[in-house]
């Protein structure tokens, strides 16, 4: 087989080969029986210049690939179905929305600013509640799927606190690979004024992070510590990389020049990541880290390490197992990752 030909195949079995997923907006009134599911979104992603509404911009099919120097900020309100079954993301497809058997979006605010954002986002804390989480997601994923997601990790895990997205511009296709490695550099600075902000006072933040979102984790938390000014770092009340698609040596490279380094610290890691498998290939590389198989290469770093590999259930490909396959939920629910 040419390796044209192989790689043809192994993309066969990453997401985005069938119909993506759209936000399904119900109009107002439309009755719900399940659990709306605030999500906070924080984007530089851009939308098309011939979308009529801001709303439509931010939420619709349009709002997707390419970069923005601006920042966008929003409030989506999803509704999990009462037949959710854990880890999934019932997606309507080409089935009209139903609230009683799908994922839709009942309420969405678009912020004109950041402290108008802020300031919602503080409104919607529990009362005693000084932590906040973000979410940041992985390599192919358009902006509908990194809200949906969030949606269901924060339902499925309980989180009782506010949950944020950080929905940077991946071309949310399997093709763009490296126009997502681009985007998240693109993306460091965006990343560090969202967290600025939200550690400003006493709120902390729990970093969670997915498959290429991790690089983007790791660049900023390394921006911010050179640059002198780390009150943030010290606001970080635990990070958690999932299946982090991140080369070992530059992880080691970037830990190390991170201080103070958050912790809790936590990798989830996979041998039967069949999407890292393909990232390694890719790059030319024996592995990545979130299929690493001795953590002694590590170098002593103070991270945790949850080998993952044994747990079936979630999706296809191994790569989302920490929050698709039920029984890897039920373990992680139990661990404290987040401080």
């Amino acid at each position: 087989m040419t390796r044209l030909a192989l790689l043809l195949c192994c993309l066969m079995v990453l997401p985005g080969c069938a119909a993506r997923g759209v936000m399904s907006v119900v109009p107002p009134g439309t009755g719900t029986t399940g659990v709306v599911q605030p999500v906070f979104v924080a984007s530089n992603r851009h939308a098309a210049s011939n979308t009529p509404n801001a709303l439509e911009m931010l939420f619709g099919q349009d709002f997707g690939d390419s970069r923005n120097f601006r920042m966008h900020y929003a409030r989506v309100g999803v509704s999990i179905p009462p037949t959710h079954a854990e880890g999934n993301i019932e997606w309507p497809g080409s089935a009209p929305p139903d609230p009683a058997q799908h994922f839709v979006t009942v309420e969405q605010t678009l912020y004109d600013d950041a402290p108008s954002f802020l300031a919602a986002l503080k409104a919607a804390e529990p009362p005693g509640a000084t932590e906040v989480v973000v979410f940041v997601h992985g390599f192919n994923v358009n902006n509908a799927e990194a809200v949906y997601r969030l949606a269901q990790i924060a339902h499925d895990f309980e989180a009782g606190v506010p949950v944020v997205t950080y929905s940077w511009p991946s071309a949310g296709s399997p093709r763009g690979y490296v126009y997502d490695r681009d985007s998240v550099i693109f993306s460091r600075d965006g990343l560090e004024s969202l967290l600025r902000m939200l550690t400003e006072g006493n709120r902390r933040v729990l970093l969670v992070a997915h498959s290429m979102g991790s690089q983007l984790v790791m660049e900023t938390l390394r921006q911010i510590s050179i640059s002198g000014h780390r009150a943030p770092l010290e606001r970080i009340s635990g990070v958690a990389l999932i299946s982090p698609d991140i080369d070992e040596d530059v992880f080691v490279q970037q830990a190390h020049r991170i201080r103070p380094f958050p912790q809790p610290f936590a990798l989830m890691v996979s041998r039967q990541d069949r999407a890292l498998n393909l990232s390694s290939w890719i790059t030319g590389t024996p592995s990545r880290l979130g299929s690493i198989s001795n953590p002694a290469r590590l170098r002593g770093l103070p991270v945790q390490v949850i080998d993952l590999s044994g747990y079936r259930g979630g999706d296809r490909t191994g790569h989302s197992t920490a929050f698709t396959a039920p029984a890897a939920i039920q373990l992680l629910k139990t661990l404290d990752v987040g401080g």
